[in-house]
């Protein structure tokens, strides 16, 4: 019998197979569509929470893992594959919204940058307050009217489409996992206690244990269990720009909007946050409010097209703290989901504390904060 079966086949999915297969352990992963084509691909892959100040402890102590692991993690993927995840270093600069030569928010600035100062003292984190001067030093181009901000050196962010693709070769390299694209769990088979496999439309998987990593789907499949926290889908919409010469060196940070380089001179600009339900679709309205947050931000954009919009759906969750570990009352059901924006930026750390609970070893983090608990 398999040892374990993986439902969800995004980032979560294919780097918890992966991880499972390294400790010889025989794994059978099933994806509805294709493996790495909802919310894990449709992010802007920035290795850093936004705003990480407004996030709870568990999520910085998280995210300082997965930073810390990402490296290896990358390199060990592009000397497999030959696919470079490009990991970018290219700091982040955080600017206050709102920011207009009209207006004067500077007790709303003061208290932004007082309680961020305090969280990078906290996490050891290299954070400074910038005046305009450095800002254009970091970044030339921006609207005039910003005259301060918060640059965070250390902070890169990975091309994710790059980083799935080196996943989804990867496992298909492994003996160990089997990939079943196009095979959506229609449900769970649960025996008492246990977890036996799922049922699709038109076959049944049995193993030893199961995973759930479908991300906003993931509620659903598990709403006969007891888990106190649901997950649900948001979507966010994002656009892509491609000017030449490269006119972007560093995340640009607004609110909850943001731009994004690339290596090869594209720039991603995102995104909304739209309680619609499970609907991808992409709108003209967030076309134009995304197009004037980039202009605004960056002037020169306006001189160049628009090249793509698109949609994903966030796996949300009560105050961004995702679910990972075992599923209470269930002795071999576990969950990995609920990121929320930051599924990119947590997934080496969450894997890694999951697959350290499943298989009972030291822990590297507290995980009590992720467990999905019953009622």
């Amino acid at each position: 019998m398999t040892d374990f079966l993986v439902i969800g086949g995004g980032i979560m999915g294919m780097l918890t197979s992966y991880a499972l297969a390294q400790k010889g352990l025989s794994v059978q992963l099933l994806e509805s569509q294709r493996c790495g084509r909802e919310a894990s691909w449709a992010g802007g892959g920035i290795v850093s929470p936004l705003n990480p100040w407004d996030y709870p402890a568990s999520i910085s102590r998280l995210t300082k893992l997965s930073q810390h692991l990402y490296p290896a993690l990358v390199n060990r993927l592009k000397g497999q594959t030959g696919i470079d995840p490009e990991l970018y270093l290219t700091g982040l600069l955080t600017l206050p919204p709102d920011r207009t030569e009209h207006s004067n928010n500077s007790d709303k600035e003061s208290g932004l940058f007082a309680k961020a100062v305090g969280w990078a003292g906290q996490y050891d984190i290299e954070l400074e307050i910038v005046n305009q001067d450095a800002i254009n030093q970091h970044q030339p181009g921006l609207a005039p009217v910003i005259s301060s901000g918060l640059w965070m050196p250390a902070v890169c962010n990975i091309r994710n489409p790059r980083l799935l693709s080196a996943l989804k070769t990867a496992i298909s390299q492994e003996p160990q996992i089997n990939v079943q694209e196009n095979c959506p769990v229609v449900e769970l088979l649960i025996e008492g206690e246990k977890a036996r496999g799922v049922a699709t439309k038109t076959k049944r998987f049995y193993a030893g244990n199961t995973i759930v990593t479908s991300g906003a789907w993931s509620h659903q499949l598990l709403s006969k269990t007891l888990v106190s926290r649901s997950i649900w889908p948001i979507r966010g919409q994002m656009l892509l720009y491609k000017p030449e010469p490269q006119l972007l060196n560093t995340i640009v940070l607004s609110g909850n909007k943001y731009l994004i380089p690339r290596k090869d001179g594209h720039i991603l600009v995102g995104s909304t946050l739209e309680d619609v339900g499970f609907d991808k679709n992409t709108t003209e309205h967030a076309c134009t409010e995304l197009r004037g947050f980039a202009e605004s931000m960056l002037p020169a954009l306006a001189d160049y097209p628009i090249l793509q919009q698109w949609a994903g759906l966030r796996p949300a969750s009560p105050a961004g703290v995702p679910q990972i570990g075992p599923i209470y009352g269930y002795e071999n059901l576990f969950i990995n989901a609920g990121h929320f924006r930051n599924g990119v930026v947590l997934a080496p750390g969450s894997v890694q504390i999951l697959i350290e609970q499943i298989l009972g070893e030291p822990s590297s983090l507290d995980c009590s904060p992720y467990q999905p608990l019953a009622h």
